[in-house]
């Protein structure tokens, strides 16, 4: 991570507190997907490709048991 994503990421992660700290849930929200934006962007693109591929396998896996227990 370069400099100066790691001061953005803490600056998300300063701006996601203060705003949790006042009850503003929608600009805590937004902060901590800055976040893990900035924190992704560091990653190996080979492990963000990896991690997608696992998530939508598990998300038909879900959609298919939902799916056979409706009547």
């Amino acid at each position: 991570m370069t400099p100066g994503q790691e001061q953005r990421l803490q600056q998300a992660a300063r701006d996601a507190h203060a705003a949790e700290a006042r009850g503003d849930d929608a600009a805590a929200n937004e902060a901590w997907r800055r976040y893990r934006l900035i924190s992704d962007a560091a990653r190996d693109p080979d492990e963000l490709l990896a991690e997608g591929i696992a998530l939508s396998n598990m998300a038909m896996e879900l959609a298919r048991a939902d799916h056979d227990l409706r009547p």
